[in-house]
């Protein structure tokens, strides 16, 4: 789970905009979407510069700051084009910057203090031919992914401004579908945790690793339809969606059955496992893709006040396993962490065989 922080463009903050960040909430994330017009939205990319020209860059430089108050300093800080200011500003002067997006713009380094910070990963997003994009920012863009060893720029073909944004006329599905597909994969590294100092609690530490990877194989689900989720490999009979069905089932069984003696849920319970131990991979085809992956971001929710409530690691299962023995709260998180690392890797091949997308 990351901390993010959305800036919006020129027009305000539009539906558009909103959706974005529901669609990063969706893979875990916690998503935090100031409004930096008071309200205010615009019908044209026109009238919005001309209301951000009036108040001025600088106050919405200082409106971003402003909003990020008493946010973690350790966060991703995104923006859609005007947004990009404070988005930009913010992630090169406020410590602890675990990442930056930039949709649509680039700002150089040199406005913002003149090189760009360690170990935070950035990237820039824009199409070719866009001619706010191509002809006034993409030299910085370049420019920073030249001094920065974690930057990286994406190029889509058109001539579009914020296509990105679903409620807007610029919209492109296709190069908004990929946008979010990178977007996550920098999440999933901003997330990670980066040491293990001396008196990290263990319950905790291992929580995160377990929620990396759970992000993760949510994030290789993303923008795929039915077809591309129940698609095979030979040889090979492992889909994304009966993958995900699955994990799903991991999490309620393992945790609230097993663990914490609650009945177990339905379909589970309908379902005879020692007669048709392939159930959950076959039938997840049967489910839209948002179903699958809204069971398993629901199985997830109610699986973490599952692990904080217990009295420590060492707290037993309220069931026995099939040797008749019971198993810790430490045991099961690692047992969770070792069947979601493996499907993550599945899923990671499934993904890029789909339609070649690579990356965390």
């Amino acid at each position: 789970m990351t901390d993010v922080v959305v800036f919006h463009h020129a027009q305000g903050l539009t539906d558009g905009v909103r959706r974005f960040a529901d669609q990063l909430r969706a893979a875990g994330h916690r998503v935090t979407v100031p409004d930096l017009y008071d309200g205010k939205t615009f019908g044209t990319l026109e009238d919005g510069i001309a209301y951000a020209q009036e108040i001025g860059f600088d106050t919405i430089i200082e409106r971003g700051r402003a909003a990020a108050e008493g946010l973690p300093n350790e966060i991703v800080y995104a923006g859609f084009s005007l947004g990009v200011l404070p988005a930009q500003a913010l992630a090169q002067t406020r410590p602890g910057a675990r990442g930056a997006l930039l949709f649509h713009a680039c700002v150089p380094v040199s406005e913002f203090g003149g090189s760009w910070p360690d170990l935070t990963p950035v990237q820039v997003h824009g199409m070719d031919a866009d001619p706010f994009f191509a002809e006034e920012d993409l030299g910085a863009a370049r420019e920073l992914i030249k001094t920065a060893p974690d930057a990286e720029l994406f190029l889509y073909p058109g001539d579009k401004h914020l296509f990105a944004d679903s409620s807007l006329p610029d919209y492109e599905q296709a190069a908004a579908a990929l946008v979010l597909q990178r977007v996550l994969g920098l999440l999933a590294i901003a997330g990670r945790i980066r040491s293990d100092p001396a008196g990290r609690d263990e319950r905790a530490l291992l929580g995160q690793f377990l929620d990396f990877q759970r992000a993760t194989v949510l994030a290789k689900t993303e923008g795929l339809n039915r077809e591309q989720m129940t698609r095979r490999h030979e040889p090979s009979a492992l889909t994304l969606a009966g993958m995900l069905y699955h994990l799903a089932a991991v999490e309620e069984i393992w945790m609230e059955v097993r663990f914490l003696g609650l009945p177990m849920r339905e379909p589970w319970a309908g379902v005879d496992f020692e007669a048709d131990p392939e159930w959950e991979f076959r039938t997840g085809a049967e489910l839209e893709p948002e179903e699958l992956r809204q069971r398993y971001r629901e199985a997830c929710e109610r699986s973490r006040p599952a692990a904080a409530q217990a009295a420590s690691l060492d707290q037993e299962s309220a069931l026995a396993i099939r040797d008749g023995g019971r198993f810790t709260l430490r045991w099961v998180l690692l047992h969770l962490l070792e069947e979601t690392a493996r499907h993550a890797g599945h899923a990671d091949l499934l993904r890029e065989a789909i339609d070649g997308t690579i990356g965390e």
